[in-house]
């Protein structure tokens, strides 16, 4: 099946799912609020924000109503953009937004650059790397100097780290969506981009992860039912900070510049200004949930030292 085809049932797909509401992007609200909370965390007022691949709006709507932001927002699926404008009619905004269809692959032209562009699960829906290498190079051409990226996708290396503790509990792999094709880290840190240094990594689903995908999974499984996304041990992430590099939902952080000046290596740590280790996460929070399971010990096999947190 060629490329096109592939992009005509994802656009499909997608347009079929924007009167979803909530759930037009995903089912796991608590995950979509821990993307929001992220990427809030490097807009300030006064900046021109452009959201790729922003679905029926949520976030670009909610960053306007917390921050004096101008964001605007594409998608190239057609009814998400409908149901963006739908959803942002009446809403108290302290910025503005207005919403377009645009694809990253052929982005519309701009009247001015943007001081921070994100995307949140946008390229994984593009077919191939190649393919999404190139749009991080469209995507970081409408930066002015010093303009951030904030690339907020999925890994498929994290997902194997979930995935190698899920085995070791007797539960089945969790495989990405048809329409997806996840990141390799190596690919993303290890290409240089024209204008841009990578300037981190964040792992801002870590801990989220491993509660809902290993630990609520096991306990769901052993009554017979499937997981809930909504289950208090979910919700109870929102409260805890990033621990490891187990979430599949990562951010790599791209900074425009003018010279590249090399240095010695990519900032990939959390700042979560506490001073909690993983081990002590795991036994203070989930050896209560779990009962007998040592997932301390699990942890352990699979990370040889604990992670920083």
């Amino acid at each position: 099946m060629g490329s096109k085809v592939i992009t005509q049932d994802i656009r499909a797909f997608w347009n079929s799912r924007a009167g979803l509401g909530l759930w037009a992007g995903t089912r796991d609200v608590i995950a979509k609020q821990l993307e929001i909370e992220a990427i809030s965390a490097h807009v300030h007022d006064g900046m021109r924000i452009l959201d790729v691949g922003c679905g029926n709006g949520i976030t670009a709507i909610e960053l306007a109503r917390r921050y004096n932001v101008n964001v605007t927002g594409i998608d190239f699926a057609e009814e998400m953009v409908t149901a963006a404008e739908t959803m942002v009619a009446g809403q108290h905004l302290r910025g503005a937004v207005r919403f377009q269809v645009g694809d990253v692959q052929n982005l519309p032209i701009f009247s001015e650059k943007f001081d921070l562009i994100y995307t949140e699960r946008a390229l994984i829906n593009l077919p191939d790397w190649p393919t999404q290498k190139q749009a991080i190079i469209n995507i970081t051409d409408l930066l002015v100097d010093q303009g951030l990226y904030v690339m907020c996708e999925n890994s498929l290396d994290s997902l194997d780290k979930i995935n190698s503790l899920r085995e070791r509990v007797g539960l089945p792999k969790i495989t990405p969506p048809w329409h997806n094709h996840y990141f390799h880290d190596a690919e993303v840190q290890q290409t240089k981009f024209p204008g841009v240094k990578l300037e981190g990594v964040r792992f801002f689903s870590s801990t989220y992860h491993l509660l809902s995908r290993v630990v609520n999974a096991w306990l769901a499984a052993q009554d017979g039912k499937e997981p809930d996304y909504e289950a208090p041990l979910n919700q109870l992430a929102l409260q805890l900070p990033p621990i490891g590099d187990l979430g599949q939902g990562k951010i790599w952080l791209w900074r425009k510049v003018d010279e590249i000046i090399p240095t010695k290596a990519h900032d990939t740590t959390e700042l979560t200004g506490q001073d909690i280790t993983f081990e002590s996460l795991i036994s203070s929070v989930l050896w209560e949930s779990a009962g007998w399971i040592d997932w301390t010990a699990l942890c352990r096999d699979e990370e040889k030292s604990p992670p920083d947190g």
